[in-house]
């Protein structure tokens, strides 16, 4: 009776139904004592959820007698800025998830509470006021593997900015303000599969191969509505288990004469990649060659474009599929009188993709035909407005001709050229290489310094 008039004298003082500006130890131990239904839900399993109480600031010693292993702090929609450098000392060994999201942090540059948290996996800090990030301020993050900085007010990321949290593998700055990024800011970065980055005015000359030569184990890449209006050449070589891209909402946009198309071998040597999305991008035509030289390949999403259908995009569907299905077993030609017809017959049918996968294991041909998404929509040639890609058949008595000068054409498509192969090298060896300048520059000025006061 005497505890629960002590409780209840408590929440008269701090009612769960109205904010706790200012939390401090008592506070904190008289909620995590309590036992009425509102506790339940603060203090979960290994779970301390302090989630929308209005918290402004958060005094050192808060947590110092609450002595159950901790693993999950949720301090998500407060009011916080700054945080006790020694404030999860308790949780130090333990704790795995920090969320942060929707406060109001501008900086971490005097916020040293990261430093201590050894076993830190997920730290999400979406959503605050962040303008600046520097490397220093993830110290001792030695075991991170997911870091969430999106929608924050971020401008620039700086040289090695992660490397002292090499070990992430998701890293989320999406719906920032990044318009700029050094060459070597995701250096390091060697265990990275996720990388998003949509939303953010980036621009073209952001993305080089130099800034993405160290992940070597990215798998997705969003760069959705990033400003993009191209992409270099060959500029995922270095990322041999890249699988997804995302490029929607870019300007890829290219006149149906210009002899220069978007994207032109751009993908080229991205070996593993699987789906590639277009979606409202503006494109009008495809580099024909450079996704016909990707094994993998197997989608690419195309809706919301207006695109010129013609035997060139048709080919990345249908030119292995009519190639396999008018030879015998064989290598002979088939024979019909009609062979639109029969071939647009064999299309329609289930039995059609074990044919072509057992093709592609005999050698057949190179790749699997790539899917080109539903709801594509071709805006000219005129016979052809407003009709999906994946309804048009019968082409292949108009295409035939092209589709053998296409498999000439894409043939070395993809071979790079000495200039390219030289910078991919160098690529590799751009860290050693810059120190040992510093270490010649270095030796130079102690020269000149010495002849400047002894000769």
């Amino acid at each position: 009776m005497i505890k629960k008039q002590k409780l209840f004298d408590f929440l008269l003082v701090v009612p769960v139904s109205e904010p706790i500006h200012y939390l401090n130890s008592s506070v904190f131990d008289s909620l995590s004592q309590s036992n009425i239904s509102f506790t339940s839900f603060l203090f979960t399993d290994q779970t301390i959820n302090l989630d929308s109480l209005g918290i402004i600031s958060i005094e050192p010693n808060t947590f110092i007698n609450y002595r159950i292993p901790v693993t999950t702090i949720i301090l998500s929609s407060n009011f916080l800025s700054y945080l006790p450098s020694n404030l999860f000392q308790s949780f130090s060994s333990t704790l795995i998830n920090l969320n942060l999201q929707y406060n109001q942090f501008r900086s971490l540059r005097n916020n040293y509470f990261l430093r201590r948290l050894d076993y830190l996996r997920t730290l999400d800090l979406s959503k605050n006021q962040l303008y600046e990030l520097r490397k220093q301020d993830f110290t001792g993050l030695r075991r991170l593997e997911t870091l969430i900085l999106r929608e924050n007010k971020l401008t620039y990321l700086s040289y090695a900015l992660f490397s002292r949290c090499r070990t992430i593998t998701t890293l989320d700055l999406s719906d920032n303000e990044i318009s700029m990024i050094d060459s070597n800011t995701f250096r390091s970065l060697y265990r990275l599969k996720i990388l998003l980055l949509s939303n953010n005015p980036l621009g073209q000359p952001s993305l080089t191969n130099q800034l993405l030569e160290p992940l070597k184990n990215l798998e997705y890449l969003d760069l959705e509505n990033t400003d993009l209006t191209n992409l270099p050449s060959f500029l995922f070589i270095s990322n041999q288990h890249l699988q997804s891209i995302k490029l929607r909402r870019n300007n890829f946009q290219t006149l149906i004469t210009d002899s220069h198309v978007s994207l032109q071998r751009t993908f080229c040597r991205a070996h593993s990649l699987i789906e590639i999305d277009l979606v409202s991008t503006h494109l009008r035509t495809l580099d024909v060659c450079t996704y016909d030289q990707l094994p993998s390949l197997r989608r690419l999403y195309l809706m919301n474009n207006p695109l010129h259908c013609t035997c060139d995009l048709f080919y990345l569907k249908y030119g292995d599929i009519y190639r396999v299905l008018l030879t015998d077993e064989n290598g002979m030609d088939r024979k019909h009188s009609d062979i639109d017809e029969y071939l647009d017959r064999w299309i329609s049918r289930p039995e059609l993709r074990r044919h072509l996968e057992k093709s592609h294991a005999r050698g057949d041909f190179h790749r699997l035909p790539i899917e080109l998404s539903l709801f594509a929509r071709c805006a000219t040639p005129k016979q052809w407005f407003g009709r999906e890609i994946g309804n048009i058949t019968g082409m292949f008595t108009q295409c035939q001709q092209r589709w053998f000068a296409i498999e000439e054409e894409c043939e070395n498509y993809c071979q790079l050229d000495n200039e390219i192969q030289t910078a991919a090298t160098t690529i590799d060896t751009i860290s050693s290489g810059s120190i040992q300048y510093k270490l010649v520059f270095v030796r130079f000025y102690s020269i000149l310094f010495f002849f400047v006061r002894y000769i």
